[in-house]
């Protein structure tokens, strides 16, 4: 009887189910949408380095740990930890449902690979939206890159963590001078002077493709 040939899926599941994370969750802490993480697990899409990447950082392993031992894979992946090793690795990654709930008592869920940008910015981290708030600009499945120290200005898109909800706004101000945030579904939140203080820069958005997938 023919062995069955184990592919990169089929690891993807495995270390995901033995790390009793589901589906949604590990799709939302990757930032890839429930449909895509499960093609790439059953096959039915090819696993890339960038999806082994973050899946490691979620599933606290290394990306090699990800990989069947002969996988096309691996030189490409090992290419992209060596270079990674030049600065920060990873980020956590925050769940924005949880970090709109529970504030500054939320932890990250799970890790996603740093941006060269943000490789030695003290305290950046990264946020999964997961809800429809912002969209269509904002959709399920999307990362937001966070630098908590640079100074947010008019216009910038930024992390609520004045009122927290929603979570996530564009920083305006009216006619006569007053500031407020402002979500693409036009939802308004009225902001003193002082809070821009506690506004969080969003410096990068690490989207899906065209269809969500």
């Amino acid at each position: 009887m023919e062995s069955k040939i184990e592919h990169d899926g089929v690891r993807l599941r495995n270390y995901r189910v033995m790390k009793n994370i589901t589906l949604t969750k590990a799709a939302n802490l990757c930032g890839v949408s429930k449909s895509e993480l499960s093609k790439l697990e059953s096959g039915a899409r090819p696993v890339r380095p960038d999806h082994v990447i973050k899946l490691a950082g979620v599933y606290g392993i290394t990306p090699l740990d990800l990989l069947t031992p002969e996988s096309k894979l691996r030189a490409f992946v090992e290419r992209a930890s060596d270079t990674s090793k030049t600065g920060s690795s990873d980020l956590p990654l925050f769940d924005g449902k949880s970090l709109s709930s529970q504030k500054e008592a939320a932890r990250a869920g799970g890790r996603t690979p740093c941006p060269i940008q943000l490789a030695d910015v003290p305290g950046a981290y990264a946020v999964s939206i997961g809800d429809m708030t912002n969209a269509p600009a904002l959709l399920p499945g999307i990362v937001l890159y966070v630098h908590p120290e640079r100074s947010v200005m008019i216009n910038d898109l930024v992390i609520n963590r004045v009122t927290w909800s929603p979570l996530a706004f564009y920083l305006r101000q009216s006619d006569d001078g007053d500031l407020y945030g402002l979500t693409l579904s036009k939802k308004r939140v009225d902001l003193e002077a002082e809070d821009t203080e506690r506004l969080h820069k969003v410096v990068g958005i690490w989207m899906n493709g065209p269809n969500g997938d």
